[in-house]
This record gives structure tokens, C-alpha cells and sequence, in this order.
């Protein structure tokens, strides 16, 4: 997952809050970053945080467009800690049926981040077929 972000050293310093781990990655390394990479989550999933300044000519700036989301195991607490973090709500903690519950807020830097429990994902995970 690529994140934009006007200032990526607080950007990098908010999601080490929010991952409890520093970035693995970092460039360049000398001065401040331009980019940041996060290994997070049950298959080291990379998230990456790069300066806005280099993000096409004309894309929007407004939360919108696609949300990718990440597992949680309890996502009401995870929401709740990200609004304590100075994320604002995009969609509630909004159950799906079938165990699926879905949330979303907007991060600090005006990314959406969204959050998932879902029975198929535990399926996979745990190396089973279906949900």
C-alpha cells in the first residue's frame, strides 16, 4: 500500500505510533526522508509513505478513490485508537454480515486507511479453503 504525504518525517513518526515499529526502510539516508516503508501485519505486507511532491501532475488531494484495508482481530479497538491518534472517521465500524465488519478513517496526512475483520482472511491465514 503507497501513502502521500506533505511532511514524511511526522508522517513516519505517526505510523511508528500507530505500528509500534520504526520503518525498515528509509531514503535517502541522509536529511530528511522522501520515503518510508513499513513491514506490517501477519505477511509483512509493505506499506510505503512517499513525499507528495512527487505524486502524478493533477491527482486530487481529497480523500476519495479506492480504500485498501488491513486486517484487524478487533477492529472497534483499532478504530478507537486510531481517532485517539488524530485520525478523523471516514465510515464507521459498519458490519457487512457473515462476520465481515468493515471501518475507515483518514489519517493526519489525508490518506484513507481502512480496516477489515473478516472470517475469509482467518480462513486463508490459517491455511484453510473458504470462510
Amino acid at each position: 500500500m503507497g501513502l502521500w504525504a506533505d511532511d514524511v518525517p511526522a508522517a513516519a513518526e505517526w505510523y511508528t505510533r500507530v505500528f509500534g515499529i520504526e520503518p525498515y526502510f528509509v531514503r535517502p539516508l541522509e536529511g530528511p526522508p522522501l520515503y518510508v516503508e513499513f513491514r506490517i501485519g501477519d505477511r509483512g505486507d509493505e506499506l510505503g509513505i512517499t513525499d507528495r511532491r512527487f505524486e502524478p501532475t493533477g491527482a486530487s488531494r481529497a480523500p476519495g478513490g479506492s480504500v485498501t484495508s488491513w486486517h484487524v482481530d478487533d477492529i472497534e479497538a483499532a478504530f478507537e485508537r486510531l481517532l485517539s491518534l488524530g485520525a478523523e472517521e471516514y465510515q464507521p465500524v459498519t458490519p457487512r454480515g457473515e462476520g465481515f465488519v468493515t471501518a475507515s478513517v483518514v489519517d493526519p496526512f489525508g490518506n484513507i486507511l481502512g480496516l477489515i475483520h473478516s472470517p475469509h482472511y482467518l480462513a486463508v491465514l490459517n491455511g484453510r479453503e473458504g470462510g
